[in-house]
C-alpha cells in the first residue's frame, strides 16, 4: 500500500495482461508507470482512463500519458510514443481521484491491434464522517450489520442504531431498505425504487436525514446493499417487462430444464398427498432410505413421463420419409459421383427446443447418402440401401443424445436428492418435516406462474406461449463454479446448471436479465441505474451482494455511474471465488475497496491467527519501504467480520465463550473489521435473513452496558480505531498453545506495541475448568500498562456452564442473560487476575508469566521500548531519513567519504569474491550463513543479492534475517573488512560508528534496519561508480549502468595474479604498485595463474574498460602483455608472465585489436603507439629480464614484431612441454605452428592436437579414451582470425601514426625478400575470403552440412571441421565487414538465427551436427566420449559472449540492406533476457554459458567477463546509431 503523497512506481510489461494483480493507493499518490525488460526497444504509448482535470471518469475513454526520462525531462513525442530504452523512464499521474483505473500499453506499429498489456491501480476513497468532515481510515472501520426489516420504523430507528454507536461502531452496515418482496428475505426485492412500507409511511429522503445524523453527529457512516442480480418472484414490474428475466421466452434453452423442474413439483406433490408411501416414501422423508425409494422413482416412473432426451433428437421417420421422396425425384447418381463423409453431416438443435425439433441439411444428406452402389442391380434396391444408411446415421446420432442427455439426467437426480438430503436428512441442515409452498420436497429453478393443477402435456404446450414469459428461472449460486460466467446464459454443448440441478437456487427471487449492453434490455439498465444511484446519493457506501454471480460489465456500468453521485463511494462486496487472483479480478474491474471474509469460516484457532495475519498489515520488523523498489502487488483490503449476518452464531458454531476471544482477534486485524447485530447480545441462533421478523432492542429499553459482550466490545473497539488511525501497521501471530493465540500491533515509528493473548473456545471447556498453562508472554521493551483484561463467565455454580432455557422474546431480538463480562482497563501488573505480579526482566526483554489465562479470556498489554533503546532508535531511523531523502549530516558525511574512493576501491566495497577476499590476506573470506550458503561477494552486493528479494516480499523468515537477529557477526563484518585498506578505512570507520545503535535494539528490528541502512549506502557506492563513467554510462540508462557496475567485478589488484612489470619509462600517470588485472569469470577464474588469459583480457577489454572511461588501466594491461611478447604470440595464461603458456594462436590479434579499439575510443588514444614496453623476452630463448628500461621498446615495434613473425611463419615447441605444464596433452600438442597462407593472406596455425582459439576444451577421459584429443582444433585458418587480422591490416595501412606500411618475408636459404604492403595484404584476404569462406546454396562438397554459411575454418586437418556451423563468423563480420557479400552475410546470419541463437546465447554447434551435445558437465566420468569430463563444452552450450557479435553484426547488415528498423526491435527483445538475468542474479553480472535452451549449467562461471562486456558493446552500438 502506498501512503498517500509518496511517490510509488509500479511496473508494467509487453503482453503482460496483469488483470488479477492489485496495487493499491492512497490519494494524492504520486504514480510513476514504469517499464519492464520486456519493453525494451519498443515505441509505445501508456493510456489510461484515469480522468484529465475537470473531467468525469469513463471507464472506456483513454488518453496517453507522458514520457519522462529518470532526470524529468520530456521524451515523448506529441502523441505521447517513446522508445524505451531504460527501464526508469517514466509516465506519471498524481491520483486525486478513488476509484479503480487502468493503464494499457499501446505499440505504435499495431495501434490497430489494441492494447498489448496491462495493470491496474486503486486509489482508496475517503469517507468523511463528523460536521468537520474527518476522514475515516480504512484501518480504522468498525461495522456492524443491521437487518433493515428488523429496525422496524423509521422513527424507532435511532434508539435500536444507538446499540452500534455505544458498542463502539462507526459504520453501519444496512441491508436492503427497499420494499421486499413475499418471501420477506432482506434480500429479495419486490421494488428497487420504493421504501419498504415496514418503515413507514417514509420516502429516500427520510432514510436520508437518520443516516446524515449518524454521519454528521454520531460519527458513523453507513452503506447499504444493492442487490443487482435477482428480484423478488413478486416484483410487480415484472409484468410489464417480463423480458428482464431468464424465461422459457426469452432462453428457449432453458425449456428442456423447466420440464424436469416441474416434474420434480409434480413429484414432491404426490409425496406430500401420500401417493409414494407404498413405494417406501412417505409424506415425512426423514431418513436416507426413504432418499433411495426417491431415488427409484424418479429414475423408473418420473423421468420417462416427461424424455427430456426428446428435446434434443431429431425426427427420424419425419426426416427419413423426406430422404426417401428427394431421392425418388431425383435421377439416379453416376458411379462418379464423389464420395463424402457422413460426419459432414451436420445435426442442428433449433432454437426453439421443440420435442424431436433437430433438423439437418437434406441436400447435404443426399449428396452423402444417395450414391452409387456396387451391391445393388436395382433402383428400388439401391433406394432402400441408402435409405438404410440415412436412417442409421439418424438413430445412431438419437442414440448418442440419449445417452449425454441420461448423463445430464444421473447428475440431476444426484443433486436434486442432495438438496432433499440436507435439508430433510441431516443433522446439521433444517430438518424440514413438512412439504408445502414455502418448503418444497424439490427447491424450485424456476417460477411456475399458472401451472397449478394442470397436467405436464399442458404446461409444456403452454412453455412455448406467451404464458412462457413467466416460467422465469431462478438466481442462486454454483459451488466451485466460475464467477465470471453468466450460467443463464447458452453454455457449450447440451448441459446447463439448471438441467444438470448444479444451482443453489434461491427459490423466491428471479434471476435478471441484462445481456450485454444497455441497449439489449433498456428498461433493465434504466430502472437498475436509478436504484443504484439513489442507494449512493443516501449512503456513504455500497455493498454488493452476491457480487460473484453479478455480471461484471452490469456491475462496472452501475458502479460507475453510482461514483458520478458519490466520488467517493465506499464499496464492499461479498464474493466467494476461492481464489485471490479471481478475487482482484473483480475487485479492479469494479473498484472494490473492500471485500468480506469472516472468523467464523476457521476450523481451529490457528487458522483464525492465520487469517488475522492475512488480511492486512505488515509483519512486525518488516523491512522499510524503499522508495527506489517497485510497489509490491497486495491482496484485496479486507472488512473482516466475526460473524456475518449470513451465518451460524458462534453460541451454536463453536461456544459462548469464543465470542470475545475471537472478537478480540478480529480486533487486531489490520483491516477494517465488522460485526453482526446480535453478537454482541448474546443471540444464541441466526437471526435468519429470511424469517426473522422480530425487531431489534433499543438502548437503555432493552439493551445497555451491561448486556452481553458489549462492554468488552466497546473496548475492542476502541483499541482497533485506535491502532487504525495511530498507525499500529504491523502485526506478528503467535500460536502460544492449541487454544491461545498472541497477536501483536506494532508501530514502526514509535515501536510501541499493543500485545493481544486471547483464550479462544472452539468448543465447549469443561464446566469446571481452571488456568490453561501456556508459556509466558516474553517482549522487549517495558510493560507501560494492562491495557484491557476481560473473561466471560456463567452466572450458574460452573463458570463454564453450556446455556440453557434460553426464550424467545417474541418482539425483539433477545440473547443470553446468564453471563457475565468481567472487565479492567488501564491497570498496572498488581492489579492483574491473569499475570502474574512479579515481571522479570533481563536486559532489553521482560518476562510476564501467565498464572491465570482461562477458556474465553483476553488480555491487552501495551509496551514500549527502554528510554536507552529509544535513543538508538532514534538516532537509526534519522539516518535512514538522511539516507532516503539523501540529506542531512550523515548523508553528507557518508557522501563525503565515498566520493574520495576509486573503482578499486568501490570493486572492494562491493564486490570481492571469496578466492579474492582470501587471496587479499587479511583473514577474511566471504560472508557463510550457516545451514544457508556463503555469499557470493564479501563486499554489499552479497547482501544486497539477498536484501533485493527478501526486503519486497517481507521474508523476514530467511536464513539472512535469522543470522541478523542471533548476532552481530554480519553488522561487524561489513565494517571490519573494508578497515584492512587504506582507502577505505573512513567507509568502514563509518559504518561502525553508525551500526553500532542497531546491536542495542529489539533484535527482530535489526534485518529492517540493517537493510535500510546498507541500502541507502550501497546506492551511494553505486552512484560513485557511475559517475567515475563516460556520460554514456553516467548520464545513461539503468540496461548499460547495470553492465557497467557489472564490470567492476573482473577488474581488481590481485596479489596472486600480478601484471608483468611496466617500464619506468611508461607516460604519465605512472602504474600503480599492484595494477589492476582481468578476472575471466567468477569464481573459476579469479585469482593465481588462472586469472588472466590473454585472449579473454582482450576480447573483454573494450567493453569493460574503453566504453567503461579506464583509460589508464586498460593502457596498462595493453604494454603489460605486449612486454610477454614472444614467438609472435601474447600468453594464453599470463600467470605473471614468467610461467605464461604461448599456447593460442588468437589472443596476439585479440591484442591488435584492442590497440587498433583504444586508439580509436581512449584521449589522444594515438600515443599509445610511442609507449615504451619492457620486454620480458627480448628474443624467443632469453630469459626472464627485469623491467629496468634495458630491454624497452615502443609498442609499434612490438606490434610489427607480431606481424613480421606471423608473415615469416613460426613453428616451436612448447617451453617446459609435458606434464609439469599439461596434465592431458599429448606430446604432438606441445608442436605449435603460425603463419600466413601466401596465396589466400590468411593467418592460419595449429594441428589437431592442440587447440589454439577459444573453443580450448582438451580431452582428459582415459575411461572415455579422449585424453590428449582436442575436442575442436580449428587449426587452420579460424574465421575469426581472418576477421580480425583484416581488421587490424586496415587500420594500419590508414594509420599515419603506424611508421610501418609492409610486412617481409626472409627465405633462410637465400637473401630473396618478399615484402607485402598492409594494402597488398589486406585486398589480398578481401579478394579471397568469400571464396574459401562461403558455402553457396550451390556448393556440392560431400562435406557441406549447411549451405549459406561462412564456413569455421579453412584448411581444416578434420577436413570435416571446416564446414560445421559455428558461431564464430558473425565475429568476423563485426571486425571486418569489408569481408563480406552483404547478401551472403545475411543469409548466414539467419540460418544462425534459426539453429544456433538461444535464449542468452549462441549454440556452439549445429544440432544437426553428429557432435552436438548442448548440456555441459564437467563431472560426467562415463565412457561416453562426447561428454565425458566436459569434451563438449564447445560442442552445443549455449556460450554468451558470441551473441553480442551476433547482434551486432545484424545492426551492421541490417542497415547495409534497409532491415535496421525490424533488426533493432528484434536485438531489444533478445537483450531482454540478458536484461533481467543481471538484475536477478545473485552474481548481478551474465554467465559463461548455459546449457540447452537457456537452462542454469553448475560448471559455468555464474558472470563472465567478455559476457558483460560483448553485450555492454552491443548496447553502445545501438546507442551510437541512435
Amino acid at each position: 500500500m502506498s501512503s498517500e503523497g509518496k511517490t510509488v512506481s509500479v511496473t508494467i510489461n509487453y503482453q503482460a495482461f496483469e488483470d488479477s494483480k492489485l496495487y493499491r493507493l492512497k490519494k494524492s499518490t504520486i504514480l510513476h508507470v514504469v517499464p519492464g525488460e520486456s519493453l525494451l526497444g519498443k515505441r509505445i504509448s501508456i493510456q489510461t482512463n484515469y480522468p484529465s482535470k475537470g473531467n468525469d471518469f469513463v471507464r472506456t475513454k483513454f488518453v496517453g500519458l507522458e514520457w519522462f526520462s529518470r532526470y524529468g525531462e520530456k521524451v515523448s513525442n506529441d502523441d505521447n510514443f517513446a522508445e524505451i530504452r531504460d527501464l526508469e523512464m517514466y509516465c506519471h499521474v498524481t491520483m486525486l481521484h478513488s476509484g479503480t483505473f487502468k493503464f494499457n500499453i499501446l505499440e505504435e506499429d499495431k495501434k490497430s491491434d489494441g492494447p498489448c498489456g496491462s495493470i491496474y491501480c486503486q486509489v482508496e476513497p475517503d469517507i468523511y464522517i463528523g460536521r468537520d468532515r474527518q476522514i475515516l481510515k480504512l484501518e480504522s472501520i468498525r461495522c456492524q450489520t443491521v437487518l433493515s426489516k428488523c429496525l422496524g420504523p423509521l422513527k424507532t430507528w435511532e434508539e435500536k442504531l444507538r446499540v452500534a454507536k455505544e458498542s463502539g461502531y462507526n459504520l453501519i452496515h444496512f441491508t436492503p431498505v427497499q420494499e421486499l418482496a413475499g418471501s420477506r428475505s432482506a434480500y429479495s426485492l419486490a421494488d428497487q425504487l420504493k421504501i419498504d412500507p415496514g418503515f413507514g409511511n417514509v420516502t429516500y429522503e427520510d432514510v436520508g436525514k437518520v443516516v446524515n445524523k449518524l454521519r454528521d453527529e454520531w460519527g458513523m457512516a453507513s452503506i447499504c446493499d444493492i442487490v443487482l442480480n435477482h428480484t423478488g418472484n413478486e416484483s410487480l414490474w415484472l409484468l410489464d417487462h417480463p423480458e428482464a428475466t431468464y424465461s422459457c421466452n426469452t432462453c428457449p434453452h432453458l425449456r428442456p430444464a423447466f420440464m424436469l423442474d416441474i416434474l420434480l413439483a409434480k413429484i414432491g406433490e404426490d409425496v406430500n398427498k401420500g401417493n409414494l408411501e407404498m413405494d417406501g416414501c412417505p409424506s415425512v422423508v426423514d431418513c436416507e432410505d426413504h432418499i433411495q425409494a426417491l431415488r427409484h422413482q424418479l429414475v423408473t416412473k418420473y423421468l420417462p413421463m416427461i424424455n427430456i432426451h426428446e428435446f434434443y433428437q431429431i425426427d427420424v421417420e419425419l426426416f427419413f420419409t423426406k430422404f426417401v421422396d428427394a431421392i425418388r425425384s431425383q435421377p439416379p447418381p453416376s458411379q462418379q459421383t464423389k464420395e463424402v463423409s457422413p460426419s459432414d453431416l451436420k445435426f442442428v438443435l433449433k432454437d426453439d427446443y421443440r420435442r424431436k425439433g433437430v433438423t439437418i441439411d437434406l441436400d447435404v444428406a443426399l449428396t452423402i447418402f444417395n450414391v452409387f452402389r456396387n451391391d445393388c442391380f436395382d433402383e428400388d434396391n439401391r433406394i432402400r440401401k441408402c435409405g438404410e444408411g440415412f436412417r442409421k446415421t439418424l438413430e445412431d446420432y438419437n442414440a448418442r443424445m440419449k445417452c449425454e442427455i441420461d448423463g445430464h439426467m444421473k447428475c440431476a437426480v444426484g443433486n436434486a436428492l442432495a438438496g432433499v438430503r440436507y435439508e430433510r436428512v441431516q443433522h446439521d441442515g433444517p430438518q424440514f418435516r413438512t412439504i408445502d409452498f414455502g418448503h418444497p420436497l424439490f427447491v424450485p429453478y424456476f417460477t411456475h406462474t399458472g401451472c397449478k393443477d394442470k397436467s405436464l402435456e399442458v404446461i409444456e404446450t403452454m412453455m412455448y406461449e406467451d404464458a412462457g414469459k413467466f416460467f422465469m428461472g431462478h438466481n442462486g449460486w454454483i459451488m466451485g463454479g466460475d464467477p465470471l460466467n453468466d450460467f443463464g446464459r447458452p453454455q457449450s454443448g447440451t448441459g446447463n446448471v439448471y438441467l444438470r440441478r448444479e444451482l443453489i437456487a434461491w427459490g423466491d427471487s428471479v434471476k435478471l436479465r441484462f445481456g450485454d449492453k444497455p441497449e439489449d434490455n433498456p428498461y433493465l439498465w434504466a430502472r437498475m441505474k436509478e436504484y443504484v444511484d439513489t442507494t449512493a446519493k443516501y449512503f456513504s457506501g455500497v455493498r454488493l451482494d452476491n457480487c460473484h454471480s453479478t455480471p461484471l460489465h452490469v456491475a462496472e456500468y452501475l458502479i460507475d455511474s453510482a461514483r458520478k453521485v458519490n466520488p467517493e463511494l465506499y464499496v464492499v462486496a461479498e464474493l466467494f471465488t476461492n481464489s485471490p487472483d479471481a478475487d482482484n479480478i473483480f475487485v479492479n474491474r469494479l473498484g472494490i475497496t473492500s471485500l468480506i471474509r469472516e472468523a467464523l469460516s476457521a476450523w481451529d484457532s490457528h487458522e483464525e491467527g492465520r487469517l488475522v495475519y492475512l488480511y492486512g498489515g505488515e509483519p512486525v520488523g518488516a523491512f522499510f519501504n524503499n522508495p527506489n523498489r517497485p510497489l509490491a502487488p497486495n491482496i484485496a483490503h479486507a472488512i473482516f467480520f466475526d460473524q456475518t449476518h449470513d451465518n451460524q452464531s458462534y453460541i451454536e458454531k463453536r461456544s459462548v465463550f469464543d465470542l470475545v476471544p475471537s472478537a478480540a482477534l478480529v480486533s487486531m486485524a489490520c483491516c477494517a473489521t465488522g460485526s453482526n447485530r446480535g453478537f454482541d447480545e448474546l443471540v444464541p441462533h441466526h437471526i435468519h435473513v429470511v424469517n426473522e421478523e422480530r425487531q431489534y432492542q433499543e438502548w437503555e429499553k432493552q439493551v445497555s452496558e451491561k448486556s452481553g459482550i458489549i462492554a468488552a466490545k466497546r473496548a475492542l473497539n476502541d483499541l482497533h480505531g485506535f491502532l487504525g488511525t495511530k498507525g499500529f501497521n504491523q502485526v506478528f501471530v503467535d500460536q502460544m498453545n492449541p487454544d491461545i493465540v498472541g497477536v501483536t500491533r506494532q508501530n514502526p515509528i514509535t515501536n510501541e506495541s499493543f500485545i493481544l493473548i486471547a483464550h479462544t473456545a472452539f468448543g465447549y471447556p469443561h464446566a469446571n475448568s481452571g488456568a490453561t498453562h501456556v508459556r509466558p508472554l516474553i517482549f522487549e521493551g517495558k510493560l507501560e500498562e494492562i491495557y484491557l483484561e476481560c473473561e466471560i463467565r456463567s452466572r450458574k455454580i460452573e463458570p463454564f456452564a453450556r446455556p440453557e432455557d434460553f426464550k424467545k422474546n417474541p418482539t425483539f431480538i433477545n440473547g443470553l442473560d446468564e453471563y457475565d463480562v468481567t472487565i479492567s482497563k488501564n491497570i498496572q501488573l498488581n492489579d492483574s487476575r491473569i499475570f502474574d505480579k512479579t515481571p522479570k526482566i533481563s536486559g532489553n526483554s521482560t518476562q510476564l508469566d501467565l498464572v491465570n489465562l482461562k477458556p474465553g479470556s483476553v488480555v491487552v498489554v501495551r509496551v514500549s521500548p527502554h528510554d536507552e533503546v529509544s535513543i538508538k532508535l532514534k538516532k537509526l531511523n534519522e539516518l535512514i531519513i538522511n539516507l532516503q531523502s539523501e540529506n542531512g549530516t550523515k548523508f553528507k558525511e557518508i557522501q563525503s567519504i565515498i566520493s574520495n574512493l576509486s573503482l578499486v576501491d568501490l570493486n572492494l566495497a562491493l564486490f570481492s569474491c571469496d578466492q579474492e577476499e582470501r587471496d587479499r590476506g587479511f583473514g577474511f573470506e566471504a560472508y557463510d550463513i550457516p545451514g544457508f550458503k556463503r555469499l557470493e561477494y564479501a563486499g554489499f552486493q552479497g547482501v544486497l543479492s539477498l536484501l533485493s528479494h527478501i526486503s519486497p516480499s517481507n521474508d523476514l523468515g530467511h536464513p539472512l534475517c535469522g543470522n541478523l537477529r542471533s548476532g552481530n557477526w554480519l553488522i561487524d563484518y561489513i565494517s571490519d573488512r573494508l578497515n584492512q585498506t587504506d582507502s577505505t578505512k573512513k567507509l568502514s570507520e563509518w559504518l561502525k560508528e553508525n551500526l553500532e545503535a542497531m546491536k542495542g535494539i529489539p533484535r527482530y528490528l535489526i534485518p529492517a534496519y540493517f537493510d535500510a541502512i546498507i541500502t541507502g549506502v550501497y546506492g551511494l557506492l553505486i552512484q560513485r561508480v557511475l559517475s567515475q563513467m563516460p556520460n554514456y554510462i553516467s548520464k545513461g540508462s539503468i540496461f548499460p549502468q547495470l553492465l557497467a557496475i557489472s564490470s567492476l567485478q573482473f577488474l581488481a589488484p590481485v596479489k596472486s595474479a600480478p601484471l608483468p612489470d611496466l617500464s619506468p619509462n611508461v607516460s604519465n600517470p605512472k602504474p600503480p604498485k599492484l595494477c589492476t588485472t582481468l578476472a575471466a569469470g567468477l569464481e573459476h577464474f579469479v585469482t593465481g595463474y588462472m586469472r588472466c588469459w590473454g585472449r579473454d583480457t582482450f576480447i573483454s577489454l573494450r567493453g569493460l574498460m574503453l566504453i567503461t572511461g579506464r583509460y589508464d588501466e586498460a593502457r596498462y594491461i595493453i604494454l603489460a602483455f605486449a612486454g610477454t611478447l614472444r614467438h609472435g604470440l601474447i600468453p594464453n595464461l599470463l600467470d605473471g608472465g614468467k610461467s605464461a603458456r604461448y599456447n593460442c594462436r588468437d589472443a596476439v590479434w585479440w591484442w591488435l585489436y584492442c590497440i587498433q579499439e583504444y586508439i580509436t575510443e581512449a584521449p589522444n588514444g594515438k600515443e599509445i603507439l610511442k609507449e615504451k614496453v619492457s620486454r620480458l623476452y627480448p628474443q624467443d630463448d632469453s630469459p626472464a629480464m627485469p623491467a629496468d628500461g634495458a630491454n624497452d621498446q615502443l609498442l609499434h615495434d612490438v606490434m610489427q614484431e607480431a606481424l613480421n613473425v606471423h608473415f615469416q611463419g613460426l613453428v616451436f615447441r612448447e617451453r617446459n612441454a609435458g606434464k609439469r605444464i599439461d596434465e592431458h596433452m599429448t606430446d604432438v600438442g606441445f608442436n605449435n605452428q603460425i603463419g600466413i597462407n601466401p596465396e589466400t593472406g590468411f593467418v592460419f596455425g595449429g594441428n589437431d592436437a592442440n587447440c589454439g582459439t577459444w573453443m580450448d576444451k582438451m580431452g582428459s577421459s582415459e575411461k572415455a579414451k579422449t585424453k590428449g584429443i582436442p575436442s575442436s582444433p580449428r587449426d587452420g585458418a579460424a574465421v575469426e582470425l581472418v576477421g580480425l587480422q583484416a581488421s587490424v591490416l586496415r587500420f594500419l595501412e590508414k594509420s599515419s601514426d603506424y611508421p610501418y606500411k609492409s610486412v617481409e618475408r626472409k627465405n633462410p636459404n637465400s637473401d630473396v625478400k618478399i615484402v607485402w604492403t598492409f594494402k597488398e595484404w589486406a585486398e589480398r584476404i578481401e579478394k579471397n575470403f568469400e571464396k574459401f569462406f562461403y558455402v553457396s546454396e550451390n556448393d556440392t562438397n560431400p562435406l557441406v552440412h549447411k549451405r549459406t554459411i561462412y564456413k569455421d575454418t579453412h584448411g581444416a586437418s578434420r577436413n570435416f571441421a571446416d564446414f560445421q556451423l559455428r558461431c564464430n563468423f558473425p565475429i568476423a563480420m563485426v571486425v571486418a565487414p569489408q569481408l563480406f557479400d552483404p547478401n551472403h552475410a545475411w543469409e548466414a546470419l539467419e540460418v544462425v538465427r534459426k539453429y544456433l541463437l538461444g535464449p542468452l546465447g549462441m549454440k556452439t554447434l549445429d544440432p544437426d551436427d553428429w557432435s552436438y551435445r548442448p548440456n555441459y558437465d564437467n563431472s560426467n566420468d562415463s565412457e561416453d566420449g562426447k561428454v565425458a569430463h566436459g569434451y563438449n563444452y564447445h560442442q552445443g552450450p549455449e556460450w554468451l559472449w558470441p551473441i553480442g557479435y551476433y547482434l551486432r553484426a545484424r545492426l551492421i547488415f541490417g542497415k547495409k540492406l534497409g532491415k535496421l528498423k525490424e533488426v533493432e526491435a528484434e536485438t531489444w527483445k533478445i537483450l531482454t533476457a540478458h536484461l533481467k538475468e543481471l538484475r536477478t542474479s545473485p552474481w548481478r553480472g551474465l554467465p559463461e554459458l548455459t546449457n540447452d535452451h537457456g537452462s542454469f549449467c553448475h560448471d559455468s562461471c555464474r558472470t563472465q567477463a567478455w559476457s558483460v562486456a560483448t553485450v555492454l558493446e552491443i548496447l553502445y552500438d545501438l546507442e551510437q546509431r541512435k
